[in-house]
């Protein structure tokens, strides 16, 4: 056997394994997009239905990324569709905001955020203000705290997990909305959940 013999099994080895690699990423890569496009559809549509609710009691929020990006109306706002032109797997963040004006509120988020490390994963952040303070070089800066509602791999997130987690919050923040009283909240956040970062803006 000659060395150009030798060299040519080797090649035919190695050609196997990195198609067999190949497959095994792409359809990995496949599974989790799928499973991200399918999630962010949920999300985006149980925001909008939450928005129009706490719309009708005048409490204000805003969704992003915009609904006309990813919604067709044919009655506003109460009758629509996902558009088919949207790719929902390209979201990387869906933030759910407060824009109250009452200055304590204004800004107080549900987050969804992917971010990647050696696999994707989707973290439900709840971020809020913990009021200003001056600093003598910058001026005043507004301090927000996030809390960790839920943080796992897309492969292993099951939705129904993330359903719960939004249903406890959303009616806990409505009703700390319909009280007037932002503490209701909080309290219930700094009670339930794990406490992630701090940072000034």
């Amino acid at each position: 056997m000659t060395n150009s013999d030798n060299e040519s099994n080797w090649f035919q080895k190695l050609e196997k394994e990195l198609q067999k690699k190949e497959e095994e990423v792409l359809k990995d890569n496949s599974m989790t997009t799928g499973k991200k496009a399918e999630i962010n559809k949920k999300l985006l549509t149980y925001l909008w239905v939450t928005w129009v609710r706490f719309n009708k009691q005048d409490i204000h929020f805003t969704i992003d990324p915009a609904p006309n990006k990813w919604l067709e109306f044919t009655a506003y706002p109460d009758k629509f569709q996902l558009r088919n032109d949207f790719f929902f797997e390209n979201i990387n963040n869906i933030i759910f905001r407060d824009t109250a004006k009452d200055i304590e509120r204004l800004g107080d988020s549900l987050k969804i955020i992917y971010k990647k490390d050696d696999q994707e994963r989707i973290s439900l952040i709840f971020e809020f203000s913990e009021g200003e303070k001056y600093d003598r070089y910058t001026g005043w800066h507004r301090y927000f705290t996030q809390y960790i509602l839920y943080d796992k791999p897309i492969r292993e997130a099951k939705l129904e997990e993330i359903e719960n987690i939004l249903l406890d919050v959303i009616a806990k923040w409505y009703e700390s909305q319909l009280r007037r009283d932002r503490d209701v909240i909080l309290k219930y956040i700094k009670e339930n959940y794990k406490k992630g970062e701090t940072f000034i803006e």
